[in-house]
């Protein structure tokens, strides 16, 4: 009875990932060519925007699982990660290797050619509550982005993506500490992200 019941939450998890919402700003396609941005070969991805990130319990959890500093382990979990230079630095590598990760693969078979660009993204809003805020107000992860491609060599602005607002809601109120529990190492963070780059690539590519 218990497996079934856990099973039906982790359906329910699962499904919730896969409705957000997003704001109704229809964004104006690239002025480049589908063939002009085939000509390009992404070379490398920057993350900036990480003094944004209030929350993010997963790679919180990660962080103190490595974390020296007593004091830190004391007050993090009560406080904003933008008080912890030291958070803020650990959410920036995951981001750098999610980021890569999700837009050199969405992007190889758009980008085919040999003129090496990068891609900068810029956070606007990215959080995700902890469960403390679940509980009492906040019920939704967020992400709000700016993608640019840049020419690597030089370094001119070649396509701006203002990308728009998206949210997934979470379980909140008195259910959220036992969700959070059964979910354990899931981050909606990375279903937003790949979601995200996925939206990305196909307005690239879409006139």
């Amino acid at each position: 009875m218990k497996q079934t019941v856990v099973s039906t939450i982790v359906r329910a998890l699962l499904c919730c990932a896969t409705l957000m919402l997003a704001s109704c700003a229809t964004i104006p396609p690239p002025a480049m060519s589908v063939d002009e941005i085939a000509s390009f070969k992404l070379v490398g991805v920057e993350v900036h925007g990480v003094e944004v990130i209030r929350s993010w319990p997963v790679q919180e959890k990660r962080f103190l699982a490595t974390n020296a500093d007593p004091e830190i382990a004391r007050r993090l979990p009560d406080e904003s990660a933008q008080n912890f230079p030291v958070v803020q630095a650990f959410f920036q590598a995951a981001l750098q290797r999610m980021f890569a990760d999700h837009l050199e693969g969405a992007l190889a078979p758009v980008m085919r050619g040999a003129r090496p660009v990068r891609a900068v993204v810029t956070l606007k809003q990215f959080d995700v509550p902890s469960v403390v805020r679940r509980v009492l107000i906040d019920q939704y992860a967020k992400i709000q982005l700016t993608i640019d491609i840049i020419d690597a060599k030089t370094n001119a602005l070649l396509i701006s993506y203002p990308g728009p607002y998206h949210q997934q809601w979470l379980f909140g109120g008195l259910s959220a500490p036992i969700a959070d529990a059964i979910a354990a190492d899931y981050d909606p963070e990375n279903t937003l992200i790949a979601n995200y780059i996925l939206d990305y690539r196909t307005w690239l590519v879409t006139r």
